[in-house]
């Protein structure tokens, strides 16, 4: 099974012929889309959810509160008070105003769009100009983002599988053994992964002839394709071998 550095290979691929701009304006354009649908879409409705939370949650602390409020407040009549204390009405005015706040957010996130489409539509624009102008930015004075992250991340898929494929066609005689800590011996699988079938094991002293082809599986586990004295080719892990 291929890895998902494999499978984002071949999607790069077709794209990785394009300009080099191109290519940016194109990454820029669709994550830039992207965060304009969750603005306008997803975002809304989590607020929504999130301040009819709220209104709950003051119910369930007002409710209690207001409880003990109103038995004080009769106990204070029984004894001839008559007079609402001061920090009574600032409690009450406070649970007013969030229920109030709430409500109207409520009703803005639920109340429906004049002009939908004309907001979808200037949306799109400006999420376009802005890929635009950052593509034009970082093409201009790239920084250490661009340098570190951009580069090193095109650099390994377009050099390190166009070298896979490249170079199987002719191999280059390097000897490989194993490590003097694999003695015992080592698996020569017929794919790059843990779970391929053994082809052959193997032996300490054995040389191998190293075919210029290499890959990373999932697990982080780098292979090296090889061929063994007596013509069998298959994979085996870098980290058991060395050079001879």
């Amino acid at each position: 099974m291929e890895s998902i550095f494999n499978q984002l290979f071949w999607v790069w691929s077709p794209i990785s012929v394009l300009p080099e701009w191109l290519r940016i304006l194109l990454v820029l354009f669709v994550l830039l889309q992207l965060a304009r649908l969750i603005l306008l879409y997803i975002i809304p409705l989590f607020l929504n959810l999130l301040c009819r939370l709220f209104k709950n949650m003051l119910y369930l602390i007002s409710y209690p509160i207001m409880a003990l409020i109103c038995t004080m407040q009769r106990r204070r009549r029984e004894a001839g008070k008559v007079g609402l204390p001061v920090w009574i009405d600032i409690i009450e005015g406070m649970f007013a105003l969030f229920e109030t706040v709430f409500n109207k957010m409520i009703q803005l996130f639920m109340k429906r769009k004049r002009n939908k489409k004309r907001v979808k539509r200037w949306t799109f624009y400006s999420a376009t100009a802005l890929a635009i102008l950052l593509t034009a930015a970082i093409m201009n004075s790239p920084n250490e983002w661009y340098t570190l992250k951009w580069k090193n991340a095109e650099a390994w898929l377009n050099q390190d599988h166009v070298h896979i494929q490249a170079s199987g066609s002719s191999p280059v005689q390097k000897e490989l053994i194993l490590n003097k800590k694999y003695e015992e011996g080592g698996n020569i699988r017929e794919a790059p992964t843990l779970t391929a079938p053994r082809l052959y094991t193997i032996t300490n002293g054995e040389i191998m002839h190293f075919l210029n082809e290499e890959q990373v599986d999932s697990k982080g586990i780098k292979w090296l394709k090889v061929q063994t004295a007596n013509g069998i080719e298959g994979w085996i892990s870098a980290w058991i071998v060395k050079d001879k």
